[in-house]
């Protein structure tokens, strides 16, 4: 099974498809259905896979991927089994609702991560980074130290094959820098590295997360839960939350832009109802009423 999802992820890349996340999905189903002596593709086996996830949408999305795997076997060999869709969740893309993170827990969650024994230097800077742009996880993670200039930070080949530049507040800038020479010489050109100078991989990062979130009295497993990813969300809120009332469409359409979406309605997603914002929103309501009379 290791060598048909190979050959799938080389064929879907050649046809112009990213698939950084399908890589790291279906080779763990690889593995999984390796370890079992799978032959094909077995829903049994795609349902124990699936199951190893912490909720029931998340492992319908890891069904979904295997069966897109399982359609491309099965369409040369019908040994291959095709499993069926909403059996852990009936939608598995309904928005989770976000925690937004309070200014003090962004500054005790940098300093909980530098305090970390084994890079905490670069956790620190990592996590100040997504708080202070909104960038998304892989593209800070895939950010290379050229990619630091001086207009900001070229993202490269993300998400929907977009590149852009994200311009960055002069602290945030100056960290940056700081870091890099705080941080020397790497056997890669990546910005974020970590043991022996390799690439920072995810997984270490969530690991660590999840203990800097305890160690500042978060449990990841509250409702909302406190993603790493909610960083994101946190980013497009305050910044909402900071735009002149008066100019909101054309700010959100900035932010859109800043955040790498292809439509302001990809950005709706990570927008929350904060009191902030419910509280703009009442004070203009009360005054187009007033003038309205």
């Amino acid at each position: 099974m290791i060598a048909a999802v190979e050959a799938y992820l080389a064929l879907r890349r050649a046809a112009g498809y990213s698939m950084r996340d399908a890589d790291r999905i279906l080779r763990s189903y690889g593995r999984f259905a390796h370890a079992r002596r799978d032959r094909f593709v077995k829903v049994a086996t795609i349902h124990a896979w699936a199951k190893r996830a912490r909720s029931p949408e998340r492992r319908e999305a890891l069904v979904r991927k295997a069966a897109l795997l399982a359609r491309h076997l099965h369409a040369e060999d019908p040994r291959h089994e095709i499993p069926s869709y909403r059996v852990f969740a009936a939608d598995p893309f309904q928005r989770p609702e976000p925690f937004i993170f309070t200014h003090a827990q962004i500054v005790a969650l940098i300093e909980a991560a530098r305090r970390c024994p084994s890079h905490g230097d670069t956790y620190a800077t990592l996590i100040g980074l997504l708080a202070a742009t909104g960038m998304r996880i892989s593209e800070a993670l895939s950010l290379r130290v050229d990619d630091l200039t001086r207009d900001g930070l070229v993202i490269r080949e993300t998400k929907c094959h977009k590149s852009r530049l994200v311009p960055l507040h002069a602290s945030v800038e100056r960290e940056l820098v700081a870091f890099l020479k705080r941080r020397g010489r790497a056997r890669c050109d990546r910005v974020f590295v970590g043991v022996n100078g390799d690439p920072l991989s995810y997984d270490r990062l969530k690991v660590w997360y999840r203990r800097f979130l305890a160690a500042i009295g978060l449990d990841y497993k509250q409702r909302p839960r406190p993603r790493l990813h909610c960083l994101r969300h946190t980013f497009a809120v305050r910044a909402l939350e900071a735009s002149d009332s008066t100019s909101v469409a054309e700010h959100e359409l900035a932010l859109s832009t800043y955040l790498g979406h292809a439509t302001v309605a990809s950005t709706y997603w990570y927008l929350e109802a904060t009191p902030p914002l419910l509280t703009s929103i009442a004070e203009r309501c009360a005054t187009f009423a007033r003038k309205s009379r």
